[in-house]
């Protein structure tokens, strides 16, 4: 069998003289499945070697297509019956590594669909450094997705392929709606559409989870660049300075330098025309023509040639409260009361009904472990069930069933070192920290705060967490 003299060869090293004898016998054995696969693993070897050229940096961009090209249009005239078959999975795995490269990628992707994929191919796996890998389907379809927004923005390839891949991104997010990397494309798609708030809502998820990355503060300069500059030029500095590498930001710090000059700080401006071009002069990179212009600008050979450049601050903080703000306008906030405060797991938990609340830790939220128990706080959530973002103050004095304000006796009994406040509607437990300065065998006329919860035996009851003189409604402990 042709099939059999293929894999022989190519098991003896001899891959290219196996490719020759698969392209002369294509003819006669088109349907033929092993002999297809045959074909394939050897055309396979041949690619992978021009994807490892490409990786290490010794082909470029216009050479990785002259070599990548040819071999995949060749792929694509006899691999349509090895759909689902390992070698067509190995295929879409290395198209998918020069994807952001490969001009024809976007077009190859529509011929070969996203149905083609294994079982095994759909499942993500654990690599020989024990870290867990997305599957081969997520990784196609997101580099489907991003080369689309991506030739949405700049315009190019025929509309009709950019509505394939974007298509196929609407129908990843409705399966993945909260895969960080589908919204971070859905974003970029809004934004070059010029639909900023939308964009700024598919950001608002992602960076609610990469805040610390400068790929999502750049895209937020991006689209808060023409309403609101400031807050653009604090994402741009913000981005700079997470940057782990230069090349994170390269463009972005020419930007920056820009948006600096516009403003007229041109000592810190100065400075991000310096780093830029610093790192294209050391990686041999050609001037882009707008850092070329600010280069060649009188202040900056001025600012250049007195030691006049200055770094700019910690943009930190001004990036958080940005972010603070385009969360309160995304978040669906619940009004609930500080129920206790718990110092030795640094949390307040907050009582959103008599059996449901939210636990809020000091580290994510530091001012609230100033808030005393009984105080009625919002508190902002992107999913019902999610974990909290936010909180803050509300204007509610009672929260009806809940919380609320009751007056009665309050009655502590001889060796009891918890007390009970005879309301006309409900008595009202009186934990220790708050019956131990009230006399026992008496009683007070007083008013509390109190709060409705379930206990642990299940029963439903009122329990103070604050206690008030009925004379001067002062709280007395």
């Amino acid at each position: 069998m042709t099939s059999d003299v293929i894999f022989k060869l190519r098991k003896q090293g001899r891959s290219s003289e196996a490719l020759d004898v698969a392209r002369q016998n294509l003819g006669a054995n088109a349907s033929d499945i092993w002999f297809l696969r045959a074909y394939a693993w050897v055309l396979y070897d041949q690619i992978k070697a021009v994807v490892g050229r490409y990786e290490a940096g010794q082909l470029s961009a216009t050479e990785l297509n002259n070599q990548f090209t040819p071999c995949m249009r060749e792929f694509v005239r006899f691999a349509d019956l090895l759909r689902r078959d390992t070698a067509f999975s190995q295929m879409l795995r290395l198209s998918g590594k020069v994807s952001k490269d490969w001009r024809e990628f976007l077009g190859f992707a529509r011929w070969a669909g996203i149905d083609a994929f294994s079982d095994e191919d759909r499942q993500p796996f654990v690599n020989d450094k024990g870290k867990t890998i997305d599957s081969l389907e997520q990784r196609f379809r997101r580099a489907i997705c991003r080369e689309a927004v991506a030739r949405l923005a700049d315009g190019q390839s025929s509309s009709e392929l950019i509505d394939w891949g974007l298509g196929i991104l609407d129908k990843s997010l409705a399966e993945h709606p909260n895969d960080q990397w589908l919204n971070y494309y859905q974003s970029k798609a809004h934004l070059a559409r010029g639909e900023d708030e939308l964009a700024i809502q598919r950001l608002a998820l992602v960076l609610r989870r990469q805040a610390r990355a400068a790929w999502t503060w750049a895209l937020l300069g991006e689209i808060l660049e023409k309403s609101q500059p400031d807050d653009a030029l604090v994402c741009f500095a913000y981005a700079t300075q997470l940057a782990r590498e230069e090349q994170e930001v390269a463009k972005i710090r020419i930007h920056l330098a820009h948006r600096l000059a516009l403003a007229e700080r041109y000592g810190e401006s100065a400075r991000q025309i310096s780093l830029a071009l610093k790192y294209r002069e050391q990686a041999g990179y050609k001037i882009p023509q707008e850092l070329q212009q600010l280069a060649s600008s009188e202040w900056y050979a001025r600012i250049n040639a007195n030691g006049g450049m200055q770094d700019m601050p910690d943009a930190g903080p001004a990036a958080m409260a940005l972010l603070r703000n385009l969360d309160r306008k995304s978040l669906t906030y619940v009004q609930g009361v500080v129920d206790h405060v718990n110092n030795d797991r640094a949390l307040s938990y907050v009582a959103t009904g008599v059996n449901t609340g939210i636990a809020l830790k000091h580290a994510r939220f530091p001012q609230i472990a100033d808030l005393v128990a009984g105080t009625i706080v919002e508190v902002g959530r992107a999913e019902p069930e999610g974990p909290p973002l936010d909180w803050r103050l509300s204007d509610a004095a009672e929260l009806l069933g809940l919380c609320e304000t009751l007056s009665g006796r309050l009655e502590r009994h001889e060796g009891k070192a918890f007390a009970f406040i005879r309301a006309s509607r409900d008595d009202i437990f009186v934990p220790p920290d708050l019956a131990k300065g009230f006399d026992t065998g008496q009683t007070y006329d007083v008013s509390c705060l109190a709060v409705r919860r379930k206990e642990k035996t299940g029963k439903i009851g009122w329990r103070a967490v604050q206690v008030f003189s009925s004379q001067n409604d002062l709280p007395v402990f």
